[in-house]
């Protein structure tokens, strides 16, 4: 979902009206918080996919109706399988990940390890036992989580905001750059980096790293049209004819370096960590 970034704080139950192209005006209204939530919720938000992988039922069952009453559209998987054939079939825009899966230490971290492999943009809100020592902590962070939060030591209200927070964070491009591998993409300044070179984006460009780094499910055509990075009559034709001038503007960096970071299949397009 991309941020529309005239939007500002709105107050919750207001509506909030967006205009476009065609002069109509479409209404969003927030749905109210539920009792006890007192959470950040920008209207940018909601609707945005959120995979939980959890593997304690009652733990599975709390996310998924707390996630679904703040406007979110949750999945959820129990086990290192079933969130890898979400992230496979589905776009999704963040993961709420327990680390200890199955009771086996390692199982969380493997699957850190496999989302920044194959998808390096998607943000990673790792939950963990409140047994865990610092090592882990550092580990996961190393890995590439994107925040980390001990299961009881903080209000799942706190857990919640930071979801948003991460969510529009990936919309919106905010100061900082992120790291596919050795590929540094700094989306407020519209550059990428590799190594000692750097090259600018179109902001068109920028917006549609922006989209692919959010999703995990390979994106189409029709997928980067509807999200408004083309006219809504454009040509499927014209949207991979900007991929192909992206990835040659990649290739100025490094040959080779566009088809390797923007990764075209049968399923669409998707973003792929830059290694050695």
């Amino acid at each position: 979902m991309l941020v529309n970034n005239d939007i500002g704080q709105v107050l919750e139950n207001r509506s909030i009206r967006h205009g476009s192209g065609n002069g109509a005006r479409r209404e969003v209204r927030l749905p109210p918080l539920p009792p006890g939530l007192e959470v950040y919720r920008p209207v940018d938000v909601l609707g945005s996919s959120v995979l939980v992988v959890e593997d304690e039922a009652a733990m599975l069952q709390q996310l998924r109706i707390d996630l679904h009453d703040l406007g979110y559209r949750p999945s959820v998987a129990a086990n290192v399988p079933e969130a890898r054939n979400v992230l496979e079939h589905e776009r999704v825009a963040a993961v709420l990940l327990d680390l200890v899966l199955d009771e086996h230490e390692d199982s969380g971290f493997e699957l850190l390890t496999w989302i920044r492999q194959h998808h390096p943009g998607l943000p990673v809100i790792v939950l963990s036992a409140a047994q865990v020592n610092s090592a882990a902590i550092r580990r996961a962070y190393e890995l590439g989580a994107s925040s980390y939060f001990v299961k009881g030591n903080v209000p799942m209200a706190h857990i919640y905001s930071d979801l948003a927070a991460r969510l529009v964070e990936r919309g919106t491009g905010r100061p900082g750059s992120y790291r596919f591998g050795r590929l540094e993409f700094d989306p407020t300044r519209r550059t990428v980096k590799l190594g000692e070179g750097e090259g600018r984006l179109t902001q068109q460009q920028t917006a549609l790293i922006l989209f692919l780094a959010q999703g995990s499910k390979p994106a189409t055509a029709r997928d980067l049209i509807e999200a408004g990075l083309f006219r809504n009559n454009a040509a499927h034709s014209t949207v991979h004819s900007a991929l192909l001038t992206l990835r040659r503007r990649l290739d100025e960096l490094e040959p080779g370096l566009g088809a390797t970071f923007v990764h075209a299949s049968a399923r669409g397009y998707s973003l792929v960590a830059v290694h050695e």
